[in-house]
């Protein structure tokens, strides 16, 4: 009986001694499911970008300079800023490099099918919202009109108007046809640019919009593509042609202030006589209105070059570039810029010829040989480069033959060979200061733009040591600018060059 009573004892303190210790030991909590992040809900002030995409062009529709849909992204972008919604920049962006915004996709028809698709996505690519859109022929202008009709209800932006086909401005088909033919040739991917216009004597592009602004001369958007289509126009009657622009420009923003490409035009002509503070103003106004406006990222990069602003002219000559990327004055600037920040790319194949010559004549500067011949493929295609190129390599090595050199320069530059840009930059090439600084002040004295940006590379310290640099820069214009926006980069290790000291002479 005793020992049932002992082991009854031992159970009960064993029992016991486990619930003392169960109760100092705390229980783990049960698992709790994370909440669900919340979801980036859209509305109308949110950026937004566009895609297009199709399972082929439309028949008989593309553009003569475009191979995709870049002409119904430039165009629904253009709707979207007209109402009011935040179009995201295209390319590096300069504010903002991590932004990542919604995207609005429109999935066009295949054959057979008559509606097309649209798509709200969420910055992870997610689907936010869908809706089909029926079309009763493929025209563009049909199908410009049937997106417009749908897409402020769509986006929950029709805080400014519930349909936006008014925004469109063309009511004929054919008309407007020829519409999105020359914007395609002027503002798309393949467009050449507005800072280095080729000789022309005419354009498919403006004849197409002067005969359309006659017959819809209230369209504040016909005047104001039409205003840089003339300023795309290079040759004898550029002058005559910049105050042309520059009157249809000023007709648009007249009838419409909110016509960017007017603004950009503004700021070209501006750019081109010098008038840096002015140009600036329009450049912004103009990417205010549209942070994708070509014309005056280009404008903005060659003009910041222009003034020794090279940091902050690259990101801007970049984005224009990757919007167009056949753009002859946004490349030339592009590679300013890098040569100047210490940013430059090797050289390529696909380098454009002005391109390939800045690169050689920078690559002879720096006395790197190497260099040179690498660029030579690309800036000495043909027997007239030759001319000039071959007495200026010579003369690198022989100074003797420096006179011979810059005879054979300004030989190319009166036969129309060279421009002027690359016959002063040949002069620096051959450490000619004379020869550059006079060259520029004939330009300026001639109302004919001058090539500032040459002055700013590392290559040449030795013009800014020089008493013309002094000349150059009052006759420019360019104090002025840098008091009310900043000096030249130059002065950041180059502190007693003139205009670094405002209002100090060395």
């Amino acid at each position: 009986m005793n020992m049932w009573r002992v082991a009854g004892l031992v159970i009960v303190a064993a029992l016991a001694a486990w619930l003392v210790l169960r109760s100092c030991t705390p229980e783990k909590p049960a698992a709790v499911a994370e909440p669900k992040p919340t979801r980036e809900e859209f509305h109308a002030s949110k950026p937004l970008r566009v895609v297009v995409r199709s399972p082929a062009a439309l028949p008989d529709q593309a553009p003569a300079a475009a191979d995709s849909n870049d002409w119904l992204e430039r165009e629904l972008r253009y709707l979207l800023i007209r109402g009011r919604m935040r179009v995201a920049a295209i390319g590096p962006s300069i504010d903002d490099p991590g932004t990542n915004p919604f995207t609005l996709q429109i999935e066009l028809p295949a054959d057979g099918q008559s509606a097309a698709k649209m798509t709200l996505l969420a910055p992870d690519a997610e689907v936010t919202r869908q809706s089909e859109v029926a079309l009763a022929t493929k025209d563009r202008l049909a199908l410009v009109l049937a997106l417009t009709q749908q897409l402020p209800g769509f986006l929950g932006a029709a805080h400014t108007s519930a349909n936006w086909n008014s925004y469109v401005d063309i009511a004929d088909a054919a008309m407007y046809d020829n519409f999105i033919r020359s914007s395609s040739e002027l503002l798309g991917s393949h467009g050449h640019g507005f800072t280095q216009p080729a000789a022309a004597d005419r354009s498919r592009a403006v004849q197409r919009l002067e005969a359309i602004a006659r017959k819809l001369p209230q369209s504040a958007r016909v005047l104001s593509l039409l205003s840089i289509g003339y300023l795309s126009l290079g040759g004898k009657d550029q002058t005559s042609l910049t105050h042309i622009a520059e009157s249809r420009a000023e007709r648009a923003l007249a009838l419409d202030p909110a016509q960017a490409d007017a603004q950009s035009a503004l700021g070209l002509a501006r750019l081109r006589r010098g008038e840096w503070v002015a140009a600036t103003e329009y450049f912004d106004a103009a990417l205010a209105l549209d942070a994708n406006a070509i014309a005056a990222l280009e404008g903005s990069a060659c003009l910041l070059m222009d003034v020794g602003q090279a940091r902050a002219a690259l990101p801007v000559a970049q984005r224009a570039v990757a919007l167009q990327p056949d753009n002859v004055g946004a490349n030339t600037c592009l590679v300013y810029a890098q040569l100047a920040t210490g940013s430059a790319s090797a050289a390529t194949d696909q380098d454009q010829l002005q391109v390939a010559r800045v690169k050689a004549l920078a690559a002879v500067l720096s006395g790197d040989t190497a260099a040179t011949q690498r660029n030579l493929p690309g800036a000495a295609v043909n027997e007239r480069d030759s001319a000039w190129m071959d007495p200026l390599l010579r003369a690198t090595t022989d100074k003797q033959q420096r006179s011979e050199a810059v005879r054979a320069i300004t030989l190319a530059a009166s036969n129309g060979s060279i421009d002027a840009s690359t016959e002063i930059l040949g002069g620096a090439a051959l450490r000619q200061s004379d020869f550059v600084f006079n060259r520029m002040l004939r330009l300026h004295k001639q109302n004919e733009p001058v090539p500032l940006r040459i002055l700013w590379l590392p290559q040449t310290a030795f013009l800014r040591s020089q008493r013309g640099f002094e000349d150059i820069v009052s006759a420019a214009g360019l104090l002025p600018f840098w008091q009310d926006h900043g000096a030249p980069d130059v002065c950041a290790t180059e502190r007693e060059i003139y205009g670094c000291k405002l209002g100090k002479k060395r």
